[in-house]
């Protein structure tokens, strides 16, 4: 879906008017931005670990909500775990499965199924020991989603299982502070040719909404041959509302686990002092 420069707040706004509004705004999640997505996040091990500790005790197989690139899919593909990956993106899956084809372990992907789902609502027909949802993915459903989101982990989770999904915490959100960025400006590449990206987090906490902008500039012997701009919408919920949400749901958040974050990119001052927690929840 193309956006015009003025839906757009904030500098990634700015920027494209600065382009007489004529960039390209395309989803971080679709067949481009995909890529430049998968270049900052396919080496991520913040959460992982984590994750894998706390699923050591359960057994049976592995559902995972909006696995994306396969970030999370993989390691426990590479643990030994049976995954079930779900996600609404064609393209993420796509990217998944360049990451099987590619990787010195190709065996892996006869562990792994993939569905193309919507995580707010979905039916399987069977129950999971483990299902997980990572990099505070949660963010990407505002409540009435939400709700379909736990409803349908609810009717998927074995009775002994346990849902797991991490949260990155914002200041601010209780006191409908003023709205704030972050930029972090950077270069990826892919296999078409470098690529100059500013990554543009514009939060309003009062209107509990985060824009993640990738605004790129593709780089050919020097010049410019390109220019888009990649978003994504989140709706903000703290710790505390969404154990609210949760338990309301019919669900049980028996514990707050601290997350350690290694990313490099999240390491970057603009992410000093949040804190990023995984809630383990259960029947």
């Amino acid at each position: 879906m193309t956006q015009t420069a003025f839906e757009l707040p904030g500098s990634a706004g700015r920027i494209n008017t600065l382009f007489g509004g004529k960039l390209p705004v395309e989803s971080i999640y679709g067949p481009h931005g995909s890529q430049i997505y998968n270049h900052f996040t396919r080496n991520d091990r913040a959460e992982i670990d984590d994750m894998l500790r706390v699923s050591e005790p359960h057994s049976g197989t592995v559902l995972e909500l909006a696995c994306g690139n396969g970030r999370t899919t993989i390691p426990f593909l590479e643990a030994g775990y049976d995954v079930v990956g779900l996600d609404s993106s064609p393209d993420m899956l796509a990217r998944l499965s360049d990451r099987l084809t590619e990787s010195d372990r190709p065996e892996l992907g006869d562990k792994l199924e993939t569905v193309e789902g919507d995580m707010s609502s979905f039916s399987l027909g069977r129950t999971f020991g483990i299902i997980l949802l990572g990099m505070t993915t949660v963010w990407n459903l505002d409540e009435e989603h939400r709700a379909g989101l736990f409803r349908s982990v609810r009717e998927h989770l074995a009775e002994d299982g346990r849902f797991l999904l991490t949260l990155l915490e914002f200041p601010g959100l209780e006191d409908s502070a003023a709205p704030f960025e972050t930029i972090v400006a950077t270069d990826a590449h892919d296999s078409v040719a470098p690529v100059s990206v500013t990554m543009i987090e514009h939060v309003d906490p009062g209107e509990r909404r985060r824009l993640t902008s990738f605004v790129t500039h593709r780089v050919v012997d020097g010049a410019v041959t390109d220019s888009r701009i990649y978003t994504a919408w989140t709706h903000l919920i703290t710790p505390a509302m969404l154990t609210e949400e949760i338990e309301s749901a019919g669900l049980r958040v028996r514990e707050i686990h601290e997350v350690s974050v290694r990313n490099q990119i999240m390491k970057h001052s603009a992410y000093v002092g949040r804190r990023r927690v995984l809630l383990e929840v259960s029947h």
